[in-house]
């Protein structure tokens, strides 16, 4: 069975969503009898940097040499092995997770009013340079495996591996008779999750039994928190960061979780973990048609599909009031069923190891030609 070196570019105590993607394909490979080891980039201060790291890494060239295949995780790991890369004897999978250079390109334009909306030159460096010492490409999502096809890359070159959920943590809720909450949102608050349409949407909306919930503020999100709280009074209730487990049972009373994104091509070749994991609590998700997470709402009537737009996600949100809680249940019965044909760690860990497996033996076949 090959021996896999999985290179995250965060450090062993990071617990984000990249962070949480990372060790569970770890561990879906090590269930199926890869034998892998992590090697944390930002434990050591030599790799801490993104700029700088690619100098480096060739410190650790012996070890590297000793696998089967090399797993780089983001851009950061992927630039790290450009100058190691004619020295290793093994297929190198670059895993993008997201389209990077369209996220730099996004925090500019967000940071500076319009005014900059070009990606940044040490990302577009970095992301060349990951590129260019890949052997295979691992994408979250069809549009961005599609982007990649139409600028010539080799589609065998190309897989989709998703972001997955723990059907055994997040299960399916039992539906409330009378949500107490019509919408609940439970992430992250950066300015590109799209948290401007659902305010604007909600400022639209002034039936007072139409309330939100929303959950996972941090430090940083507390002025977000309090001028929420100052807008919308009781018709909003927030709650701070918990852990998963406390998560699942907080959208107990939530009717439709909803996931706010707008247009961006850094939106459009991403893939939500939330996504997944609203699903797997059996709720109707609502979404934006923005990214390929329409396409599943539509196809398994999971759910409400609205524009980008606060008049089109209010007049939605008011639709959702207006369905009776029998047709949400059966909505979300129809998600839970979605994430367990597509999003559950078991299907994703049989695709990911048939990957690596494919990947392993096209570089050893036309290494012994």
């Amino acid at each position: 069975m090959p021996r896999g070196l999985i290179i995250s570019q965060t450090d062993s105590k990071a617990s984000h969503a990249y962070a949480h993607r990372v060790h569970k394909l770890t561990d879906c490979l090590r269930a199926r009898s890869f034998h892998c080891d992590i090697f944390y980039m930002k434990d050591h201060v030599l790799l801490f940097k993104q700029t700088s790291a690619s100098l480096f890494m060739p410190l650790w060239l012996k070890t590297i040499r000793e696998y089967d295949f090399i797993y780089t995780g983001c851009e950061g790991a992927g630039h790290s092995v450009f100058f190691c890369r004619p020295f290793i004897d093994a297929p190198i999978i670059y895993d993008v997770h997201g389209d990077i250079p369209a996220q730099s390109a996004l925090t500019r334009q967000l940071a500076t009013n319009g005014q900059v909306s070009s990606p940044s030159l040490r990302v577009r460096i970095v992301c060349a340079m990951a590129m260019m010492s890949s052997d295979q490409i691992v994408t979250v999502c069809e549009p961005h495996t599609e982007e990649y096809i139409r600028e010539g890359i080799d589609p065998e070159r190309v897989s989709i591996i998703r972001n997955g959920v723990d059907l055994e943590l997040f299960k399916p809720l039992p539906f409330p008779e009378k949500p107490e909450f019509t919408i609940g949102y439970a992430g992250a608050f950066q300015n590109w999750q799209g948290m401007g349409n659902l305010i604007e949407a909600m400022e639209r909306i002034d039936d007072p039994r139409i309330r939100l919930l929303m959950i996972g503020f941090d430090g940083e999100d507390q002025p977000l928190k309090r001028e929420l709280a100052e807008k919308f009074g009781d018709r909003v209730t927030l709650v701070d960061r918990v852990d998963r487990p406390t998560l699942v049972e907080m959208l107990r009373p939530v009717g439709v979780l909803v996931i706010p994104r707008f247009d961006h091509p850094a939106i459009r070749n991403a893939f939500p973990t939330k996504f997944a994991e609203y699903a797997a609590l059996g709720r109707p998700i609502m979404v934006n048609d923005v990214d390929e997470t329409a396409r599943f709402v539509r196809e398994y009537r999971c759910g409400f599909v609205a524009d980008p737009t606060p008049d089109s996600m209010a007049q939605t949100i008011r639709r959702i009031a207006e369905t009776s809680a029998g047709e949400l249940a059966d909505m979300g019965n129809r998600a839970r069923k979605m994430a367990e044909e597509n999003f559950s760690w078991e299907i994703i860990g049989d695709a990911y190891a048939a990957m690596v497996r494919s990947v392993v033996q096209r570089y050893r076949s036309r290494k012994r030609r």
